[in-house]
């Protein structure tokens, strides 16, 4: 019986080793860029349209979106550095160095302006890329999250955040490596309204792009680089952003502050409230999310 187990278990941890499959026309690719590797699923036709995820989740948190944008945009949808196939370097995680990632990437592929939305963490590094690169930015969606270092929300939010500071500890990622689903899926409860919203395929795989040898502690690096991001979008702040952007919040997370927040960094700003909706839109409320996108973008 013990014997059965143990080749059980070892089957189910050989099954999800292998990452998520994205819709019929897209593929999975690979790209050494700043130093490092960095996986992306690409798909579509048009111009291209590169989506960043953020913390809990991985490319993957995308793909409800992906069949009907792909008629429209050539989707980009990497990993962060620091989770799933990407590399996990000891360094790095700065929004602003993270953003070049990304920046190589887009040159590697042969573009020389994009479109841009950010979430979560994916926010503060699409800002970074923005900042750094406004003119090669047509347009930039920042949703869910806030910059860095914006003055009075961020001391407001940083303060209440438990995680900015835990993730910030050399332990924690060895912590919670022996926990990862345990760990993400309360986690995920803590902005999520419609409980439940992500389906059994979306757990899993966030679950496995974690569970990769170094994500937690590399993931957690993005939380620990935030008081470096904060110096450099002091800098950044002085020029504000020219391109249109779209301020996406959650009615029952973000939506609040979202918008003030930005309007320290860029003058062209349109609000979308994503109703009946906490921090996780895409699987909370997917078509409002995809017709905000297809309505700022193809305006």
């Amino acid at each position: 019986m013990a014997n059965t187990f143990l080749m059980s278990e070892q089957k189910i941890k050989a099954q999800t080793t292998k990452p998520a499959s994205p819709p019929p026309g897209f593929y999975h690719k690979y790209a050494k860029v700043n130093g490092i590797t960095i996986h992306y699923v690409i798909g579509g036709k048009g111009e291209p349209l590169v989506l960043i995820h953020g913390f809990g989740v991985n490319w993957y948190v995308w793909n409800r979106l992906l069949p009907e944008l792909s008629r429209h945009f050539t989707i980009i949808a990497p990993d962060l550095r620091g989770v799933g196939e990407s590399d996990k370097p000891a360094g790095g995680y700065d929004k602003k160095n993270m953003a070049k990632d990304i920046h190589e990437l887009v040159g590697l592929l042969g573009y020389k302006t994009i479109n841009l939305v950010g979430h979560d963490i994916g926010l503060m590094v699409a800002y970074a890329y923005a900042a750094q690169f406004g003119d090669e930015v047509k347009k930039v969606v920042l949703s869910e999250s806030i910059v860095p270092g914006v003055e009075p929300i961020w001391t407001k939010v940083y303060t209440t955040k438990w995680w900015f500071g835990f993730f910030a500890r050399p332990v924690a990622g060895k912590i919670v490596a022996d926990h990862v689903r345990d760990f993400f899926e309360d986690f995920w409860t803590i902005g999520m309204h419609r409980k439940g919203a992500f389906t059994e395929d979306e757990s899993d795989e966030f679950i496995r792009a974690y569970s990769t040898p170094g994500a937690t502690t590399g993931s957690f690096q993005w939380y620990g680089s935030i008081p470096q991001d904060v110096i450099d979008n002091s800098e950044f702040m002085k020029r504000k952003l020219q391109m249109p952007v779209l301020a996406m919040g959650a009615e029952f997370y973000l939506a609040s502050f979202l918008v003030d927040n930005l309007r320290a960094v860029a003058d062209n700003i349109t609000e979308l409230k994503i109703l009946n909706s906490g921090h996780f839109v895409v699987q909370e409320q997917t078509a409002q999310v995809q017709k905000g996108l297809i309505d700022f973008f193809m305006n």
